[in-house]
């Protein structure tokens, strides 16, 4: 078929006029880049949120995972050695009496590393001091990982020390043989605060059967895990937060003030 000039020129008028009524639907440059700061604005403002949520999530299921963990083992050394109380522990030197609590849960634990008895108070690279649950340093009564005497790490990346043992007192229903363990859910990596990563656990019982605990009741109020202490002192910033972990399975207390009738229930 030939081609006329006629067909050409009514192919152009075409072209140009659907080529203008595209022109007239595009976005200018000035559109693209408002959107663009909108977009950016909003992106500022949501993104530390989500980063927040995603990190304590990840802090809650470190926590729940290491609890699981350590709790398996307790009781298996439960089924073999009984309640800590008939474990024949030294009660007059705690070094020695960590060694051997230690040596029981061990065997049933998946270990990266056994630090062993905390000599050199370094081999585990895990920092000196720690921040309570207010952002503020702990300083008072409180040695850090010093005052654990036999220290480990388990295959998830956390890291625990056996930090005492014996009669700690009365809870409400008699005295209680405890074993304390403290816990840094990712071992040396940050932030390194109570009540994020660190946590005070103790080996306990109820009925004489075994159980993880955090601090014995007895001991600790709201403002051992609310963030609105101003101490420095661990019991009172931090230190009673495994118990909210486990009895609420949440870390609500970053948010907002826990208050006395919750903490009570």
């Amino acid at each position: 078929m030939a081609f006329s000039f006629t067909d050409a020129f009514t192919q152009t008028a075409i072209f140009s006029g659907l080529t203008g009524r595209f022109c007239e639907k595009a976005f200018t440059l000035a559109e693209v880049l408002i959107t663009l700061g909108i977009i950016g604005i909003v992106a500022a403002m949501t993104l530390p949120t989500l980063i927040n949520k995603y990190q304590e999530k990840v802090w809650l299921t470190q926590f729940k995972t290491s609890y699981s963990i350590l709790s398996q083992a307790y009781l298996r050394a439960y089924q073999k050695y009984g309640i800590p109380e008939e474990w024949g522990l030294p009660d007059d030197n705690q070094e020695e009496s960590c060694k051997q609590a230690a040596s029981y849960l061990l065997p049933y634990l998946k270990l990266a590393k056994d630090f062993g008895q905390n000599d050199t108070r370094s081999s585990h690279q895990l920092p000196v001091n720690y921040l309570g649950l207010n952002g503020r340093k702990i300083v008072n009564n409180w040695n850090g990982w010093e005052a654990a005497h036999y220290v480990f790490a388990l295959a998830n990346g956390a890291t625990a020390g056996v930090s005492g043992t014996g009669l700690l007192g009365k809870d409400g229903v008699g005295d209680r043989y405890l074993i304390g363990i403290y816990l840094d859910t990712n071992g040396a990596k940050g932030p390194n605060q109570f009540g994020k990563d660190f946590f005070m656990l103790y080996l306990n019982t109820k009925n004489n059967s075994p159980v993880i605990t955090g601090y014995p009741k007895w001991w600790v109020g709201k403002n051992s895990c609310s963030i609105d202490s101003d101490s420095t002192s661990y019991w009172k910033n931090g230190g009673g937060c495994a118990i909210w972990l486990i009895n609420n399975g949440n870390m609500d207390y970053l948010h907002r003030p826990i208050t006395e009738e919750e903490w009570t229930k």
